[in-house]
């Protein structure tokens, strides 16, 4: 069996076990988990399925993704979707927007996946530079509302998400600061 189709078929397992109600309920107890385990998950399962497209039917999407724009808008606008507190409370409330979540999700890992090679290295920068305020917007927001956001999430989940985002964004500014700096790489961007 060849390394590719070993590829898919663990593609396949890991997305069918994020699926089945056991894992998809334990990683929806909690707003840490599903934001930052779940969907991040999901995406990554989609990259990998980007990155294993044949070239025929990359070369069948390339022309509706000239420069990567067509995608990264495809990508920027289901992230935007899936950041909004009432999208995470209604994957977890009703079976057909957690379907959407499962199709679209992934849909921004291909997306993603197939139209960042293609992009500027400025509009990279920029789209980076935006990801990092982003997360550095929700952690504050999270951390410094007084009222719950989410209806299926206790006001403490929100605080620890909010802690975590803002942390996770001070580690990305740190890499990038050394990186640029330095010419160190601590993690790749």
């Amino acid at each position: 069996m060849s390394i590719k189709i070993k590829q898919e078929w663990l593609l396949l397992v890991a997305f069918v076990a994020l699926v089945l109600p056991p894992l998809q309920q334990f990683l929806e107890q909690s707003m840490v988990t599903h934001m930052l385990v779940q969907i991040p998950i999901l995406t990554i399962i989609g990259w990998m399925i980007g990155k294993s497209l044949s070239e025929h039917w990359k070369s069948k999407i390339i022309p509706w993704n000239r420069w990567g724009i067509t995608g990264m808008a495809l990508a920027i606008v289901i992230m935007t979707y899936w950041m909004l507190p009432r999208a995470l409370d209604a994957a977890v409330s009703e079976w057909y927007f957690e379907l959407v979540k499962f199709i679209t999700v992934p849909l921004m890992g291909i997306s993603l996946s197939l139209s960042w090679p293609l992009l500027h290295p400025i509009a990279q920068g920029v789209l980076k530079l935006e990801f990092w305020a982003t997360f550095m917007r929700l952690g504050w927001l999270y951390l410094d509302l007084p009222d719950r956001l989410c209806a299926n999430y206790l006001l403490s989940d929100q605080r620890i998400l909010g802690q975590l985002l803002l942390l996770g964004g001070s580690a990305w500014a740190v890499a990038w600061t050394l990186r640029i700096m330095f010419g160190t790489r601590i993690v790749k961007t």
